[in-house]
């Protein structure tokens, strides 16, 4: 669980090798991973902010009432909202406008990173495209079932070194494939975040 709770951070600090093993690794549960940073970050980024607030009005603890007339529910469903969607759409630049230069930093680098972490997933599953359907399916099973080729052979009637020599050149061909792909994308882009 500890990989999985940095898989983000790991992917930053990955090259393009590396990046294609997280894929492999986490394949099954890649997406729901990173939808989970995403939600992490939100909740992250509001707490900050609501710190930055309350650091900047001098809050002690103590609710003070004020004149202002305004609606703190609507004005918090609102700045989630916002988040929400400035995290979706990978620009945080006015949600997090008002924080530290170096938390507007890192979060900045956190969300350039799920952005490729989502594009790198979808050139990996893209991949498959490579194999008759069959051979597609029997690769992404093996993937899903934690990368086990006992009970796959099992379950597909294939002898086991039957089934480890096709995942094997099945696996060649998806890494390959990825890697030449993410290679010009990441040299395109200016390289890896």
């Amino acid at each position: 669980m500890k990989d999985e709770a940095n898989i983000v951070e790991q992917y930053a600090d990955s090259d393009v090798g590396k990046r294609i093993d997280i894929l492999i690794r986490y394949y099954p549960n890649f997406i729901r991973l990173v939808e989970g940073f995403e939600q992490s970050l939100g909740f992250i980024i509001k707490q900050e902010k609501e710190m930055k607030r309350r650091a900047a009005i001098g809050e002690l603890g103590v609710r003070v009432q004020n004149s202002h007339i305004s609606d703190p529910t609507a004005g918090e469903a609102i700045d989630n909202m916002m988040i929400e969607q400035a995290i979706r759409e990978g620009d945080l630049t006015e949600v997090i406008a008002e924080l530290d230069e170096d938390i507007r930093m890192i979060h900045e680098m956190e969300i350039r990173t799920i952005r490729e972490m989502k594009d790198d997933y979808t050139i990996f599953s893209s991949s498959f495209l490579y194999f008759d359907p069959d051979e597609a399916e029997i690769f992404e099973r093996y993937l899903s079932c934690g990368r086990s080729t006992e009970k796959l052979s099992y379950d597909l009637d294939l002898k086991p070194e039957t089934l480890r020599s096709k995942i094997c050149r099945f696996k060649k061909i998806v890494v390959d494939q990825t890697s030449n792909i993410l290679i010009r994308k990441y040299q395109f882009n200016g390289g890896i975040a």
